[in-house]
């Protein structure tokens, strides 16, 4: 199992780190993307949510704190993929598209019965659009095709610790390099003369800090309550870009090494969940992050507050406390996320339903956990683009043990 556990989280790292895109949506030509939800295979189940979950046979990417819930002697690794079939329309057009990617990599484990640590690599945001349209040319009645393109986007690379300050209260903090190619570009096609192509090829690279907190207490003999908390600080991304603008194969302008920046909104985050008797589970989360204080390559007039909310369940008709992986598990959640852009006096909105199984694997706490997210992004109004989705998630939780001394007759 061991060198199984290494093939697939080697094999996701080189995947992740490609960068490959997971979107084909319009407004991906926005700031820095679509942004990603890789918070870990159970979480996405559960609408995405994670502030307040804990587990010994789960990884909880959206909270730091939740690490030292890790058993002694164990090492945990959580990978997925995902698929995404999508459904585009406006007024007039349809299209559909499929997408694929790898959804994240971690690996976690306990230093001692306090502290505990974690790795994680993951996709931030995707860009990936392709938009035809047309540009009038000026003083006459005619018009041309233009052809806008884009691809890319951020990676995350997490070092993750906690620690348990007190019997019920864990803090963690995580640390992340951020950093990504985007590259846009433009073909007109005037009816007279050479075509004009414009390509901006911008590198990012940024760190982010995210604390967390997780505080969990007994209601009763069959009844545990989890608060939990994240704050993910305001940051910056340093940026190097390369434009080049030609007109058929002659090179009419070059700028390189031109220097941008960007700014990220703070980001907070509380959640709450009730665990009664490892049976059923309910955990509830509101983020919040503040857009309009940014500056991500967009008007401000174009940045809204982005706020969402997350509800999630989960049963385990057949718990056993001595086969944990050997019992099955069924999710469902709802998400509703308000988006951080507004075009047209429009915020492009999302919101989904989720269904998540986990079935076990061979022995021990192994898993491989499905999740299928149902949902609809953006608005008809104003000429605007609706999209609608199908998500599918396919994710392991694979254990080791750890520093166990062999025995032989």
């Amino acid at each position: 199992m061991r060198r199984l556990t290494l093939i697939i989280l080697f094999s996701l790292t080189v995947f992740v780190s490609s960068g490959q895109n997971n979107t084909n949506s319009p407004y991906s030509i926005f700031g820095i993307g679509e942004l990603e939800n890789t918070d870990g295979g159970r979480n996405m189940g559960m609408g995405g949510s994670g502030n307040a979950l804990r587990s010994e046979i789960y990884l909880n990417l959206a909270n730091p704190a939740s690490l030292t819930a890790i058993p002694l002697q164990s090492m945990g690794v959580d990978a997925g993929i995902n698929f995404k079939y999508s459904n585009f329309q406006n007024q007039q057009n349809s299209v559909n598209v499929l997408n694929g990617n790898i959804s994240w990599a971690a690996l976690a484990f306990p230093i001692n019965r306090r502290l505990a640590v974690g790795f994680s690599l993951n996709p931030k945001s995707n860009v990936g659009y392709t938009i035809y349209s047309t540009k009038s040319l000026d003083g006459t009645p005619y018009s041309y095709p233009v052809t806008y393109k884009g691809e890319g986007g951020l990676s995350e690379a997490s070092f993750s610790i906690a620690a348990l300050i007190a019997k019920k209260f864990s803090l963690g903090l995580r640390s992340s390099v951020l950093w990504g190619n985007m590259v846009k570009n433009s073909v007109e096609l005037p009816p007279f003369g050479s075509s004009i192509t414009r390509v901006d090829n911008v590198n990012y690279i940024g760190a982010i800090i995210k604390p967390g907190f997780q505080y969990n207490t007994k209601l009763n003999s069959n009844t545990v309550l989890t608060i939990g908390g994240t704050a993910e600080l305001s940051s910056y991304l340093n940026g190097s870009s390369n434009l080049t603008i030609s007109s058929g194969s002659s090179i009419i302008l070059s700028e390189i090494n031109q220097q941008d920046q960007l700014k990220l909104p703070f980001k907070g985050g509380l959640g709450f969940s009730i665990d009664f008797k490892n049976k059923y589970l309910f955990t509830a989360d509101y983020n919040r992050s503040d857009y309009r204080s940014s500056s991500v390559n967009v008007d401000t007039k174009g940045l809204a507050l982005n706020e969402s909310y997350h509800i999630g369940f989960e049963v385990a008709p057949k718990y056993d406390a001595q086969r944990l992986g050997f019992t099955k598990r069924y999710r469902i959640g709802a998400l509703y996320q308000t988006g951080y852009l507004s075009i047209y006096g429009v915020q492009i909105s999302s919101y989904a339903a989720t269904f998540g199984v986990s079935l076990p694997i061979r022995r021990d706490r192994n898993s491989v956990n499905l999740s299928l997210e149902i949902g609809q992004q953006g608005s008809l109004k104003n000429q605007l683009i609706l999209e609608t989705y199908g998500k599918l998630n396919i994710s392991f939780a694979l254990w080791e043990r750890w520093f166990i001394p062999r025995k032989y007759d």
